[in-house]
């Protein structure tokens, strides 16, 4: 057990102790109190029995005087009567009292049956006396003497008498009651100020005995260990007694003196394999090292192929301007021409500019989009709306295959759009003239899928991964006359890795190119938001 728990439950019990004295304390308190109440209404009662039976004796024994010697009343006979039922009603009041207090609860119908009876007698006697006036006023002497004679005799010798003296009994009962509980009280709570005071004693005493006999031993025990762990003798054990707290801090010494040995015997590997572990980590950093001349290198030769398509473009403009600039005739034309030349070359210099900022933009992941729920369908025709020029003069066929529900995604519909463009015109600039293109968008596990196809001559198997790098060009593609940056399936895969999706070239087929895309789909309760461009016709449509 606990030093704590000891000591808790030795307060505890001390609290008990005190608390059982003063519950004792109150009880005798409270029971005195209501034994001196008990006490005093008893007197009250008992006052006032003996003053009605000397109020009613004396008035009786007047009127016998009176009446017999012939005279009239010397006295009110209505002022005694008021007076002794004034006395009985103030007995009633002190028997309601200890009624109250609950003094008398087993005798209060005997009582107040006895109250009623007595007043009942007493106000027949006072009835007896006047009849005795009116025979005594009508000349019925004898008759009048002997009615009063016996009337007196029966009523206040015999029954009032009775009853006075039957209550004045039970008060002085009542008396002895509470006096002898009021000295039981006080010897119980006399025993037991002495059994507490006692107890009390005997427990502190034992608490404070077991208390230093357990200290004692316990700190003795955690002293020595301390000295000999603080002299380097980690291998003593400090012995371990009971499960209090002091137990548990010697276990504590012990673990910490085991875990210092282990962690010596663990220092002296460590110090073994330091060197090797050095020669690990230079090797990994002459590897980084490697790894950031290559990034390096990479960053060199980008800088390199942009300053490399910069330098066509602005040779043009500066061969258009000097051209201009040495003509001899028909200087406005050749200015308007060179003009047109600047322009149409700006506009391709201005495209290739934000090509490059949109890939730069979304492998920093800065790429704005707009977050729209929208039909793909919709972003499809729009893409496909804006190529219609190229296709309509004889350089593709087009046909369209969607599925009939709504292709629900979250993303840019212009950016889509622009997916869109760059995919068949990658396909036309990349095929023969009136090449067959198809453009499908289909539901499948993993999303919406839209694919877009050609039968031109394909892509070279080891071009395969490579042609989703910047700048890169298959030798083996055919280009239109144009040529071009080779950032057209770069910006393709940022647009769709930007809305969360994948982009990657069908190997699988025989002939021509597939260019497969992958989008996560929204469920069908979403609205979508709409977008320009006419709706696609499902089944296939040639353009």
């Amino acid at each position: 057990m606990q030093v704590r728990t000891k000591i808790f439950l030795c307060v505890s019990t001390l609290a008990a102790v005190i608390v059982a004295c003063a519950g004792v304390l109150l009880w005798n308190a409270d029971r005195s109190t209501y034994n001196h109440l008990r006490m005093r209404l008893a007197y009250e009662e008992l006052g006032g029995y003996l003053q009605l039976s000397g109020e009613v004796f004396r008035t009786f024994k007047q009127v016998r005087r009176d009446l017999m010697n012939g005279d009239g009343l010397t006295f009110s006979l209505d002022d005694s009567e008021r007076r002794v039922a004034a006395i009985i009603d103030a007995i009633v009041a002190d028997e309601a009292a200890e009624v109250e207090v609950g003094a008398r609860d087993g005798e209060e119908m005997h009582d107040i049956s006895r109250i009623e009876a007595l007043r009942q007698e007493i106000g027949q006697a006072f009835d007896d006396i006047r009849e005795t006036r009116r025979m005594l006023a009508v000349g019925q002497s004898e008759a009048a003497r002997a009615f009063l004679d016996r009337s007196l005799e029966t009523r206040i010798d015999g029954r009032i008498n009775q009853l006075i003296e039957t209550a004045l009994a039970d008060e002085r009962l009542e008396l002895l009651a509470a006096s002898e509980e009021i000295d039981l009280v006080n010897r119980v709570g006399l025993w037991a100020a002495v059994a507490a005071t006692v107890l009390g004693l005997a427990l502190t005493g034992l608490v404070i005995f077991t208390l230093m006999l357990r200290l004692r031993t316990s700190l003795v025990n955690l002293e020595r260990g301390a000295e000999l762990f603080a002299a380097g003798r980690l291998a003593h054990e400090i012995p371990v007694t009971g499960r209090d707290e002091f137990a548990l801090l010697s276990q504590r010494f012990n673990m910490m003196a085991r875990e210092l040995r282990q962690q010596h015997e663990a220092l002296e590997e460590a110090r073994a394999s330091l060197e090797h572990r050095v020669a690990e980590r230079t090797e990994a950093l002459r590897a980084a090292n490697a790894e950031l001349q290559r990034r390096d290198s990479n960053r060199r030769q980008f800088f390199a192929d942009i300053g490399h398509e910069l330098r066509t473009p602005i040779t043009a403009v500066r061969g258009e301007a000097e051209i201009a600039l040495r003509a001899r005739q028909d200087r406005q034309e050749t200015y308007r021409a060179a003009l047109s030349q600047i322009i149409g070359i700006a506009d391709q210099l201005t495209r290739f500019v934000n090509d490059i900022f949109l890939v730069a933009r979304e492998q920093a992941g800065v790429l704005d989009l707009r977050r729209d729920v929208i039909d793909l369908k919709k972003a499809v025709c729009a893409g496909i709306e804006h190529m219609h020029s190229a296709i309509d003069s004889g350089q593709a066929s087009l046909t369209t295959a969607f599925d009939d529900s709504q292709a629900l995604i979250e993303g840019d519909g212009q950016r889509l759009g622009q997916l869109v463009r760059i995919l068949l015109s990658n396909a036309i600039q990349h095929s023969q003239a009136g090449v067959e293109i198809r453009v499908g968008l289909h539901r499948t596990e993993a999303g919406w899928e839209l694919c877009v196809e050609d039968n031109g001559p394909g892509i070279c198997d080891g071009d395969v991964n490579r042609v989703f790098e910047r700048f890169y060009r298959g030798g083996s593609t055919d280009r239109s006359p144009s040529g071009g940056t080779g950032l057209g399936l770069p910006i393709a895969r940022s647009l769709v890795n930007a809305h969360g999706g994948r982009i990657w070239i069908d190997a699988a087929r025989p002939e021509g190119t597939a260019v497969r895309a992958v989008f996560p789909a929204l469920d069908d309760s979403c609205q979508a938001a709409p977008v320009n461009g006419s709706e696609p016709e499902s089944g296939g449509a040639t353009a």
